[in-house]
């Protein structure tokens, strides 16, 4: 604890005075925020104000999935120095959709950037104010716009012509930029509307897709139409960036079904406007089967014209359709496992209902995927006893989604019934989902927090891992980093049996050259089968991205890209142990002494730290379990200038036995009261005895 007050009172004062602390770069807005793929083009990218230079040196851009490339511009002598121009290529085939992309500079990698990919023409917002339609800026049929809502109380009106009869679509993307953005202190919050010549209002939307606007209009009239652009508070920040799109081509709300199998040619139902029919059969634009398991973003076909971009789900799981009637529990149908079935809520108030055969110790696994497809559904799942008493139940899997899972073991043989609904009963063609469920079979997860490494020649970065078992699987986990850049290298790192947590320590070679690359990090573990058989199973790691949120807490949010660079600028020079191997008995301690060797410059406070925590929550701990620090006779907080700390670390007397489980001591340089930079030692090797073996030592 006394760590945990001295890091944040260290944090707090450092604050003011964090000229000389060298931040990541940290990514607010780009403009525009949309590219036509095709095309190459030039956006602006934006820092916060008070991190200057903070792209200084930028030398490579890198980008989420294939067809997207960047090359930062020289800058120019009147540019703000806390932006840098990009010259985006996107390839005639590149997936439609939001893309991450981050910026590689003199001071590290950039937090998350993303740019939404269009298949039409993108302009940029003029600078002088269009408040009114006398003064509204003009807007084409089928351009895409990137704007700002900049000051309090602005408002933005753009004029289009349409012709008699044309119906037009607008949609708005901006909130949804908001779930990956570093800091959550402000949001745009849009509402649009449209209006005609007279400035009466035709239609509005505030929230259809989270808090983004969609509405759609058919023009009766030939004539000039306006769209209104504005928060719905009338706030307004330097952030609030967003993209207008304005179509009159086939554009889809929803599509259905959401999974399909990897050989499967598939059919979609359709929601949306401008259709070939209401209820058409649609083709996917280009679609190579087999397809492989996982997300995709597609594209239907309408016409012979493309439609805005959708999420797929394929599945290696055998795929059933929804039967009804299946509103009540002796409706439910019947599931054999695994499936993964394809529904949706029809109408309002509509509830499903599957029937499970489960056998005593039978553990099951129930998954509901919607939101992260697209769909408006926010599922709530509940399990129901023969008896129909709920047995467990789900809202959120976490808060980066709306989508419900469930993990039950039936403690006696019977059959169960997995009841499905909208958290407020609220139900039509945009409302599908798509239901996994399966045996919950020995495997497991890994998510890695940071979502981002710069590494200064010489130094060195942690990665925190940490595994989610499922299906009573407690074996080891082998972790790797794949592609990495050159000069970069990483510890070996076995997650013990029994372990939950891990650290990999990214070390920069002392020649290294500046350098970056997107890379992936593998966990792989083998299960036991009969027969002496065993199967290897592996998974990506989840990159996990720090938010920074109103009074002062962290949170951390997934993102899809795990990105690391060799840099030339930071504050610490090296973290130095002694010793760098601890072999710890049952009850005994440990000293480690540290000194931080600051680069010319940095003469500010530094924190020692073994776990990566904040304010009292720990979201890494490499240490093994019946491992921890101990305060008493530590030094963990280093004035200004100071150098020498000591960690001491201590097993219980019922540690269990571990076998050289790396951790690193973090001298972390605080940046604002929630982020911290932390610079690495070196791998130490830590390992715990077994009560019979030290009793003979």
């Amino acid at each position: 604890m006394r760590t945990l007050i001295a890091a944040a009172l260290i944090c707090m004062c450092s604050v003011p005075c964090a000229v000389a602390q060298t931040p990541n770069p940290e990514f607010t807005h780009a403009v525009p925020m949309a590219v036509e793929r095709g095309k190459t083009s030039e956006i602006t990218v934006h820092t916060y104000p008070n991190q200057k230079k903070g792209y200084e040196g930028a030398f490579a851009v890198l980008f989420e999935g294939t067809g997207l490339a960047a090359e930062p511009l020289p800058k120019g002598e009147k540019e703000s120095v806390d932006q840098l121009r990009l010259k985006v290529t996107v390839d005639p085939n590149a997936a439609l959709g939001v893309r991450e992309f981050r910026v590689a500079a003199a001071s590290g990698i950039s937090t998350v950037g993303q740019l939404l990919v269009v298949d039409s023409a993108v302009v940029i917002e003029q600078t002088e104010p269009h408040p009114t339609r006398d003064k509204a800026q003009a807007l084409q049929v089928g351009q895409t716009l990137g704007g700002m809502l900049t000051a309090k109380e602005q408002v933005d009106v753009f004029k289009f012509t349409a012709t008699a009869g044309q119906a037009v679509t607008v949609s708005l993307y901006s909130y949804r930029f908001f779930f990956k953005r570093h800091n959550q202190f402000d949001v745009l919050d849009p509402i649009v509307s449209l209006s005609d010549a007279s400035g009466r209002e035709l239609a509005a939307n505030d929230d259809f897709q989270f808090a983004d606007s969609l509405l759609h209009y058919k023009c009766e009239q030939a004539g000039d139409y306006y769209i209104t652009v504005r928060d719905v508070d009338f706030n307004g920040t330097a952030a609030f960036s967003y993209v207008l799109q304005l179509t009159d081509r086939p554009f889809v709300t929803s599509i259905f079904p959401l999974t399909i199998a990897p050989t499967d040619p598939p059919k979609f139902k359709v929601d949306g406007f401008q259709l070939a029919s209401a209820d058409a059969d649609l083709a996917l634009n280009s679609f190579a089967l087999p397809a492989p398991v996982g997300r995709h973003s597609i594209q239907l076909q309408s016409g012979g014209v493309g439609t805005n971009p959708a999420s797929l789900e394929v599945t290696s799981h055998p795929v059933v359709a929804e039967v009804e009637p299946n509103e009540k529990p002796d409706q439910a149908q019947a599931v054999t496992l695994p499936a993964v079935i394809n529904a949706r809520m029809d109408a309002p108030n509509d509830v499903d209902h599957y029937a499970l055969t489960l056998k005593a110790g039978q553990a099951i696994r129930c998954e509901v995927k919607a939101r992260r497809l697209g769909s408006l559904l926010d599922s709530n799942l509940q399990l129901l006893n023969a008896q129909g008493g709920v047995v467990t139940a789900n809202d959120d899997i976490h808060p980066s989604t709306k989508d419900s899972r469930i993990i039950f073991t039936a403690p006696a043989d019977g059959v169960f019934t997995l009841k499905i609904r909208d958290l407020l009963y609220r139900g039509g063609s945009m409302f599908p989902y798509s239901l996994t469920v399966q045996l919950d079979e020995p495997d497991f997860t890994l998510q890695v927090d940071e979502c981002r490494a710069g590494i200064g020649p010489g130094t060195a970065m942690p990665w925190y891992v940490r595994a989610t078992r499922t299906g009573n699987f407690a074996g080891p986990i082998d972790v790797r980093v794949e592609g990495l850049p050159a000069g970069i290298s990483v510890n070996t790192l076995t997650i013990p049996a029994h372990a939950n947590d891990g650290v990999l320590i990214l070390q920069a070679a002392a020649d290294a050259k500046p350098v970056a690359g997107l890379v992936n990090v593998i966990g792989s573990a083998k299960l036991s089968l009969p027969d002496n058989q065993t199967k290897l199973i592996e998974h990506r790691a989840e990159p996990l991205t720090e938010m920074e949120m109103p009074g002062g807490g962290r949170m951390i949010w997934p993102v899809t890209t795990h990105a690391v660079s060799v840099c030339s600028k930071f504050d610490i020079a090296a973290v130095k142990v002694s010793p760098t191997e601890i072999t710890l008995q049952p009850g005994q301690k440990a000293e480690v002494e540290v000194e931080v060797v600051r680069r010319e410059g940095y003469t500010g406070p530094v924190t020692l730290d073994v776990l990566l925590q904040h304010l009292g929550s720990i979201f890494g701990n490499p240490l093994p379990p019946g491992v921890k620090l101990v305060d008493s006779g530590a030094k963990t907080s280093l004035a200004s200038n100071e150098t020498k700390g000591k960690i001491i670390i201590e097993a219980a007397a019922d540690a269990k036995p571990f076998e050289k489980v790396p951790i690193s001591i973090n001298a972390n340089v605080s940046i604002s009261f929630v982020q911290k930079r932390p610079y690495a030692s070196p791998p130490i090797w830590l390992t715990v005895l077994a009560p019979a073996t030290a009793a003979t030592k």
